[in-house]
């Protein structure tokens, strides 16, 4: 009887324990999620719960309400299903905010999901800027049309922050022209069709910083419409994808518009696509691009297979401000506006390109205008170019700077001008200066120009320098090389196809100031204005042209020729060879 109380007792211990752990196992179970089917739309505040599966049939407009998503709901989209926030009334609004742990999911009902399933999330005018997404994600979306995304903005903002969107059939976000970001940061966007983002130029300085846009390859980034930048001072942060513009970006305001481009940016163009500063009348515009030699801005091609004139230029007008800098920039592939421009333009302008490369245009690199200069040129490199690599007019050639690099076969052309500053200087590049036309120094008040030693001034078939030539002009032209670094003038031909007269001479006349000097020179290949000059004139009561150490060869006419009527100039040690007339000719 004893021995059977104690087994009772064991039994009933086991019993218990055997209950408390059923008990236990129901309480930790996790019950199924709620599935609901959304069949009205949402026209009250409403909050769909966490641990929910929602399940849209057609359009779900939200309408002058809010519609709360809490974090770790889940969010099934049959086929042509969309959610659309503020189409019909404004106070709209969707609040999405999940968290890293539980975040909110939007995809496919479909049980093999591809992108395209489901159309999309419009928000529209009457979407109110409290609409946020955070810690969301978007699959398989963007079945709506090609010109839309999976998320769409429309005369409206909200914040995206720490989402994903991703699979896309067509882009991954668009944003009109009337749209724009409260806050986009660390999201994700990948595996898109097109474009991973499509917006217009006053909105893209709202993308923020952390995102990381992953593109299937290099002509798909950020797609910025033509249109224009109007705003007074913002920023296009780096991505890890190129701002692709299509069409003309235009920087421009009535009160002035500053664009600043933050180090390590790229932008790429479509074929036929720019930039233009200050174009239209009264309006100023100004744009800062300023990078580093670890982390370079680029402009260049948006195509994959790229090559010189995929796109047109970039233009700087005359409404543009005298603070546009270009600093360690790229420029690339560009030129293809037109044979008379460059892949940069300036039109009755200065701007500043410091430690810029360009390289592989279509025609000239860099195009100044004859009322165009530069604030500052120094340290700039330049490589495949199809044409002269600099193209400038001859009042403003002084303000290219130093420390320049020119790896191509032309130099800097100088188109024919008038050059009136008091003073200035053409510093000595690497390689030559080539004048095309004729080269006037002469001002009222009087013009001097240096050309500092070791330059090498070649000239275009019947170009010339003339010093002094208008009626109460004055000029001085000082040309002084060293015997280890001698000044050049001679013939724009190819080396091997000079010939004697290829250009025609430097003339000094009555209005040449005294100090003007031909030292340490070699002038080769001129005399083809007539037979009667030399490669070097002298008349008209001029006495303050001093020529000495100079070498003369290959005139088709003379060597110097003086008016020694009027003109007593200073000659002194100078050698000729191969002069089809006098060494020097006086008449």
């Amino acid at each position: 009887m004893k021995k059977f109380s104690i087994l009772l007792f064991a039994a009933l211990l086991v019993f218990a324990a055997c209950k408390k752990d059923n008990e236990g196992d129901s309480a930790s179970a996790t019950p199924p999620p709620t599935v609901s089917t959304v069949t009205e739309n949402i026209t009250v505040n409403t909050t769909w719960t966490t641990g929910s599966v929602y399940i849209i049939e057609g359009t779900l407009y939200i309408d002058n309400a809010t519609l709360t998503i809490q974090p770790g709901t889940i969010v099934k989209f049959k086929d042509g299903a969309q959610i659309d926030i503020g189409y019909n009334e404004s106070g709209s609004a969707l609040i999405a905010n999940g968290t890293a742990a539980a975040p909110i999911l939007f995809t496919s009902y479909a049980s093999t999901p591809k992108s395209g399933d489901w159309d999309a999330l419009f928000f529209e005018n009457g979407t109110a800027s409290t609409s946020s997404l955070k810690f969301c994600k978007f699959e398989y979306g963007g079945g709506y049309s090609s010109s839309f995304g999976t998320i769409n903005l429309n005369d409206c903002s909200i914040s995206m922050d720490n989402c994903i969107v991703t699979n896309c059939k067509n882009y991954g976000i668009t944003v009109d022209s009337d749209a724009e970001f409260d806050s986009f940061t660390n999201n994700v966007v990948n595996n898109t069709t097109s474009h991973l983002i499509k917006m217009y130029p006053n909105s893209v300085h709202t993308i923020g910083a952390g995102n990381v846009f992953t593109s299937v390859n290099s002509s798909l980034g950020i797609l910025v419409k033509g249109g224009t930048y109007k705003n007074v001072n913002d920023t296009w942060l780096a991505q890890t994808v190129p701002y692709i513009i299509d069409g003309t970006l235009y920087v421009e305001s009535n009160a002035g518009s500053i664009l600043n481009i933050q180090e390590g940016t790229t932008i790429a163009f479509t074929s036929g696509s720019q930039i233009n500063v200050g174009y239209s009348s009264n309006t100023y515009g100004t744009i800062k691009a300023i990078g580093t030699s670890a982390k370079p801005i680029i402009f260049t091609s948006s195509v994959i297979s790229k090559t010189p004139g995929d796109w047109d230029a970039i233009f700087l007008e005359n409404g543009t401000s005298i603070d546009t800098k270009f600093e360690y920039c790229k420029f690339e592939y560009g030129g293809g506006y037109s044979s008379s421009f460059g892949m940069v333009n300036l039109d009755d302008c200065k701007a500043t390109f410091n430690n810029c490369t360009f390289s592989n245009n279509a025609n000239y690199g860099i195009f100044a205008d004859e009322g165009s200069s530069f604030v500052s040129f120094e340290g700039n490199t330049f490589e495949a170019s199809a044409n002269f690599p600099v193209r400038v007019y001859g009042n403003y050639a002084h303000t290219i700077g130093t420390n320049n690099t020119y790896n191509t076969t032309l130099g800097i052309l100088v188109e024919g001008d008038t050059y009136d500053q008091s003073t200035g200087t053409w510093k000595k590049q690497s390689c030559g200066y080539y004048i095309n036309g004729t080269l006037y120094i002469e001002a009222t008040s009087g013009s001097e120009l240096i050309i500092e030693a070791g330059n090498k001034i070649y000239f275009t078939a019947g170009s010339q320098i003339n010093v002094g030539y208008s009626s109460s002009k004055y000029g001085k032209l000082v040309a002084q090389g060293t015997t280890t670094d001698r000044i050049i003038f001679s013939s724009s031909a190819p080396i091997g196809n000079a010939s004697a007269g290829d250009w025609d001479l430097i003339w000094f006349d009555e209005g040449t100031s005294a100090g003007s000097i031909l030292d340490n020179c070699d002038l080769a290949y001129g005399g083809g204005y007539s037979s009667s000059r030399g490669m070097v004139d002298i008349q008209d009561n001029n006495t303050n042209v001093t020529i000495s150490n100079c070498n003369f060869s290959y005139s088709e006419s003379h060597g110097i020729s003086v008016d020694i009527s009027t003109s007593t100039p200073t000659l002194i040690n100078n050698t000729f060879s191969n002069i089809s007339g006098e060494d020097v000719h006086e008449y």
